[in-house]
């Protein structure tokens, strides 16, 4: 009764197993999916191209050595990407941790213990002998045992490649940090260079508007005109005098801030003398003697929708969530026994004279099957938590895309408005310009008071640091452009690599 209750078990047993395997074998030995995401074909906001292609040192569109030779020590000596590029070697290790698990253990073990063999064991020895029931011997013993534990369900190979798809994200980790170095460096050498500009601008305008104070006072003295226009003067010389100070604490905090993204103390940091140039001003000086620069260039031509697809972040996104798909076929596999197959050889002998030797050898082999039936509660909640995750870094990824689409979207639209906002400073600016020139030449011949001359300069003056911070904007969109298409880091590919498809209308 006994055995065809065994063989029921048994069979009983097997079927489980063949039914479990055959509904989620493919699951366990498949590679996951990709993840789908329809994109729109092009981007919301057109804007006309330039000539400059796509590569991946953008900031050599700049045409600046000075700004090449920052981000190249940045990128060198930054911490923050020194720390990112550790994580990948981190992230390496455990793909050799979980590749140990393919292989058996296998230990080699000597002991030699003294014993004393119990009273009945002695008697059968001694032929019932009183006198040698208390039998004391030494017993040497040394040999190979092994363990390996088969992968019958994929579990460690899925373990592998989780960890591979860590790497990955780890990679893709360290180039967000990478490009973020590097538009944050553009930004602070334009920030700096333009705020140079304004504080020498200022500086003049602040002159001009003190000499117009003094003639106020001494005009308001001689009773030719009232308090209003002496008090007006000495506001609009606060406000300038607030403006300066501003500048120049904005100029500290940028030399604190690019000294940190350079990896250096800010109280070791010295500027170099690319950002000691004059601002030009007046004498027939046109915007581009500001700038030179032609932002319409820099703008990359033909950006396909799929570049995005390229970004490290969306590519981050797509390696965590197979990351986490490994990770549900990991504890799936949970449910299914393990089979650990044991082995062990060796010699074991009360001497050591004739230890080796046929006589003496000793082995062993065995299959050990664990099957999880009191832990179920345990693998069923490790298994939902795991499918909660990947759905949830599958949300991520789609998030990510979106995203991508949104900040390339707002750079292009910045831009647009920007640059046309940058036309009318620039036609104000060579207006106020030619003005200044018909009055500078009207004061020289006597024919236009000096307070008239420098309003009209202040004018001038007004307009060149309004347009010096149009053209910061501008620059600040164009790193903006290039960071949200995730360009920086090499050529893309003339084709998709990534499962994001193209949205067709």
């Amino acid at each position: 009764m006994k055995i065809k209750i065994n063989q029921r078990a048994v069979l009983f047993f097997s079927i489980c197993i063949f039914s479990v395997t055959a509904l989620s074998g493919c699951s366990l030995f498949s590679r996951p999916k990709k993840i789908k995401v329809k994109i729109p074909e092009t981007f919301k906001y057109a804007v006309q191209p330039g000539n400059i292609p796509i590569k991946k040192d953008w900031w050599k569109n700049f045409k600046s050595k000075e700004l090449d030779s920052l981000i190249e020590t940045a990128v060198s000596h930054n911490l923050n990407y020194m720390i990112a590029v550790k994580n990948i070697k981190i992230a390496k290790t455990y793909v050799s941790q979980a590749e140990s698990n393919l292989f058996p253990a296998v230990n080699f073990n000597y002991g030699f213990t003294r014993n004393k063999m119990p009273g009945y064991e002695a008697a059968m020895f001694s032929s019932g002998n009183k006198s040698s029931q208390n039998i004391i011997y030494n017993l040497n013993q040394a040999g190979l045992s092994a363990s390996y534990e088969l992968d019958a369900w994929n579990q460690v190979n899925n373990a592998v490649k989780q960890a591979g798809a860590n790497v990955a994200v780890s990679k893709e980790d360290a180039d967000v940090v990478k490009l973020t170095l590097i538009s944050n460096v553009a930004d602070e050498y334009f920030q700096i260079t333009a705020l140079k500009k304004s504080a020498a601008d200022l500086k003049r305008q602040y002159s001009a508007q003190k000499e117009i104070l003094n003639f106020y006072n001494i005009q308001y003295k001689d009773g030719l005109i009232n308090a209003q226009d002496v008090e007006t003067a000495k506001t609009n010389l606060e406000i300038l005098k607030t403006e300066l100070d501003g500048s120049i604490k904005l100029l500290d905090v940028s030399k604190n801030t690019l000294a940190y993204y350079l990896g250096k103390f800010p109280e070791k940091f010295k500027m170099k003398t690319f950002f000691n140039s004059k601002s030009n001003s007046g004498g027939g000086n046109n915007y581009k003697s500001i700038t030179g620069v032609n932002y319409s260039k820099l703008i990359p031509a033909n950006m396909p929708s799929y570049i995005l697809t390229q970004r490290p972040d969306v590519k981050e996104a797509e390696y965590n969530a197979l990351s986490y798909a490994y990770a549900e076929k990991e504890s799936l596999a949970n449910f299914f026994p393990t089979f650990t197959l044991t082995g062990q050889y060796g010699y074991a002998s009360p001497s050591l004279n004739d230890f080796i030797s046929a006589a003496n050898e000793v082995w062993n082999f065995g299959l050990n099957i664990l099957a999880p039936l009191f832990n179920y509660k345990t693998n069923i909640s490790i298994y939902k938590r795991s499918q909660i995750q990947y759905q949830k870094a599958v949300l991520n990824y789609r998030n990510t895309v979106i995203n991508a689409f949104s900040e390339t979207d707002n750079a292009l639209a910045s831009y647009k408005k920007d640059f046309q906002t940058l036309k009318s400073y620039e036609k104000n600016y060579r207006y106020s310009v030619k003005l200044f020139r018909i009055y500078e030449v009207q004061y020289k011949t006597g024919i236009a008071s000096r307070i008239t001359y420098l309003t009209y300069k202040l004018d001038m003056l007004n307009a060149e640091y309004n347009l010096i911070n149009q053209n910061l904007l501008l620059e600040e969109d164009v790193i903006d452009i290039y960071n949200a298409l995730g360009m920086g880091l090499g050529t893309p590919k003339p084709k998709q690599t990534t499962a994001a498809q193209p949205l067709k209308n």
